[in-house]
């Protein structure tokens, strides 16, 4: 069982929404709520109204850029949603502030917290708190685990835990066991303007050379397919992708085979421009990755959503889905499509009232390989829990 809300409210209005979510699951064993403007800078106060209200059940709180549910999509306004649901075993977690190597205690807590077990982990990580590098070898300290999560709009995420202590943290996060883990995919509201092609030379952060050719000879040539903009100027992304594997293939190169899986690529600004030397700044670029470039657009991000909605709706076939979270970057919503609640409406037209809760993030923390994630933009994270049926 599982419940979600969303609402346009201030702290006295959120306490009315938590009691009905509590009334609603009697047995619920844990629940995330993510709130923007005014809430989300009194993220405290509410972690404080949560624990009062949903006394005993581990929960956490999450400050987001805006808020979304099933219902549809609060942006630029003080607002809360949230899911509360029963099943599993919810132990809220959080790294120090000023941990001296926070990857590997990232990879301990995990290791301690989940282990070996079929398990979930939630990640919410303040801007600025989680470098890519970060992320490296979560797979190997929990190996059974579904790793997905995103940024913050600001301060940090707390944690509430089933005893009534509020824990925070640059990164804090919520371990699921005792429940079947997610289907998870997501999608970047992006089109590609080129093909990908391997880095040879980087130097300092800087590309110099990819397929044979300087990086900002590539980036020159990707732009003018763009030709003139009867509107603002678009951004340009880096497109990074892995060393290719046997069974995917290029989706903007020519004559590609239509049975193959595309490129799973994360999306990277472009920090600057080297002119004395043709290349670009980039992070997390090195030799042997793909690199391409792309552009924010609509269309993608609409297909894209609905692609990822199919699929796991696909995949859930045989099981009972009980609720679903998406993470979707603030740089997405009704300021790349025009118009509000467009991703609310396709995730609707999937799942019909299913409970959905959800936030607007600076960054997404997406699933990449099994065992592996990475740090995304504008991209959009759907994680659908389910029980066998």
């Amino acid at each position: 069982m599982a419940r979600s809300f969303s609402a346009t409210c201030g702290p006295d209005g959120l306490v009315h929404h938590l009691a009905d979510l509590r009334s609603a699951v009697p047995s619920a064993s844990g629940g995330v709520v993510f709130v923007s403007g005014q809430l989300a800078q009194r993220a405290s106060s509410v972690a404080e109204l949560v624990r009062s209200t949903w006394r005993g059940i581990p929960a956490c709180v999450v400050p987001a850029a805006g808020v979304l549910s099933e219902r549809g999509e609060i942006e630029g306004d003080t607002g809360a949603s949230g899911v509360l649901w029963a099943g599993g075993r919810v132990t809220p977690f959080a790294l120090p502030e000023r941990a001296e190597d926070p990857g590997r205690l990232l990879r301990e807590t995990l290791a301690r917290t989940i282990g070996h077990r079929a398990a979930t982990a939630i990640l919410f990580a303040r801007p600025g708190a989680l470098a890519p590098g970060m992320l490296d070898g979560l797979g190997s300290c929990a190996p059974g685990a579904c790793l997905f999560g995103a940024g913050t709009a600001s301060g940090a995420a707390l944690g509430v835990t089933p005893q009534g202590e509020l824990i925070e943290g640059a990164v804090t996060g919520l371990a699921i066991t005792g429940f079947a883990p997610p289907i998870v995919d997501a999608s970047p509201a992006a089109r590609l303007l080129s093909a990908f092609h391997p880095v040879e030379e980087v130097s300092g952060g800087v590309v110099l050379r990819a397929g044979g050719r300087s990086a900002l000879d590539l980036l020159s040539a990707a732009t003018a397919t763009l030709g003139e903009q009867a509107s603002a100027q678009p951004l340009v992304l880096a497109a990074l992708a892995d060393p290719p594997r046997g069974d995917e293939a290029d989706p903007a190169a020519l004559g590609r085979a239509h049975s193959a899986p595309p490129v799973r690529y994360a999306l990277r600004p472009i920090r600057g421009i080297d002119p004395s030397r043709r290349g670009l700044l980039l992070d997390d670029a090195r030799p042997g990755v793909r690199l391409a470039f792309a552009v924010r657009d609509a269309a993608a991000g609409r297909a894209g959503l609905d692609g990822i909605a199919r699929q796991v709706s696909r995949s859930a076939l045989g099981s009972a889905p009980r609720f679903a979270l998406y993470l979707s970057c603030a740089g997405r919503g009704q300021g790349l499509y025009g118009v509000p609640d467009v991703e609310s409406r396709i995730l609707r037209q999937r799942f019909a009232d299913l409970p959905i809760a959800g936030m607007h993030s600076s960054f997404e923390i997406a699933p990449w390989a099994p065992g592996e994630i990475k740090l995304a933009l504008y991209t959009g994270v759907l994680a659908l829990f389910r029980a066998p049926s």
